[in-house]
């Protein structure tokens, strides 16, 4: 958890990279385009349940930029399912800049809302990265060393 800039992106992929070094397999994937291809998918039954069968077993499932966007009803019926069988099974990762109650309301369905932010925030462990933002500290180093131009 942090705002824009924060490292949670860095920290989720740094994860997965030791899983992978570790022998799991690991999928990494940001909401939005998450949501993406899950739409795409839809136009082919057959392809859509792979998708969801995918993610539900790969071994650590990282999701960013975790409704920074919204998605639409059916993306999030297909959320649910994944995370409905994944839980106590598999670890998922979510990096987001909002807490579970902004997910609440985010969410277009109440109910479906209730069900994945239950099995996301139960259990959970929450890492609050802070205020920082990295890439703005990044810039400025950059910028205070010789030969930097704009």
């Amino acid at each position: 958890l942090s705002p824009t800039g924060g490292g949670k992106t860095y920290l989720a992929c740094a994860i997965g990279i030791a899983a992978c070094q570790n022998g799991h397999t690991v999928t990494y994937a940001r909401m939005d385009e998450l949501a993406r291809r899950l739409v795409i998918a839809r136009g082919d039954g057959i392809r859509h349940q792979k998708m969801l069968n995918d993610l539900s077993d790969v071994e650590l499932l990282i999701i960013d930029d975790f409704l920074t966007v919204g998605i639409d009803p059916e993306a999030a019926n297909d959320l649910f399912a994944v995370l409905a069988n994944r839980e106590h099974r598999l670890p998922t990762m979510i990096a987001s800049q909002s807490r579970p109650a902004y997910w609440l309301e985010a969410l277009p369905d109440r109910v479906a809302a209730d069900s994945i932010v239950n099995r996301l925030a139960n259990n959970a462990r929450e890492i609050n990265l802070g205020e920082v933002d990295m890439r703005r500290q990044r810039d400025d180093q950059a910028r205070a060393t010789t030969g930097y131009w704009e």
